[in-house]
């Protein structure tokens, strides 16, 4: 899915005794969130903020590696666990190293 419509929830580890069942674990869902899962955790980024619209193309790549950079660094979510949660992102897997497991091409090379 494409950032703009996605939402990326999660629970810092250091809340595990406020959100229990979501501590650790980050999810990115289409918007809207008609369920309500992101409710479930104590974060939101992406879709869920009505600024990131209103950024630049380059903005919003900016704060999607911040948002990454964010949930492993400041609250402690494995770095897979995020990056697993990150493919479904489409600038993601399009800006991530190419030879990183999940990584595509936004203009595929040309085979010889």
């Amino acid at each position: 899915m494409k950032q703009i419509e996605a939402i990326i929830a999660w629970t810092p580890v250091r809340w595990a005794a406020l959100k229990p069942e979501t501590a650790g674990q980050v999810v990115v869902l289409p918007a809207p969130d008609a369920e309500g899962v992101a409710k479930r955790y104590m974060m939101r980024a992406g879709a869920s903020s009505s600024a990131l619209a209103a950024l630049s193309d380059e903005a919003r790549i900016a704060r999607l590696f911040i948002d990454f950079q964010t949930l492993v660094v400041r609250d402690g979510i494995d770095p897979q666990t995020a990056h697993r949660a990150f493919l479904a992102i489409d600038e993601y897997r399009f800006r991530i190293a190419p030879d990183t497991e999940g990584a595509e091409f936004e203009d595929p090379p040309e085979e010889d």
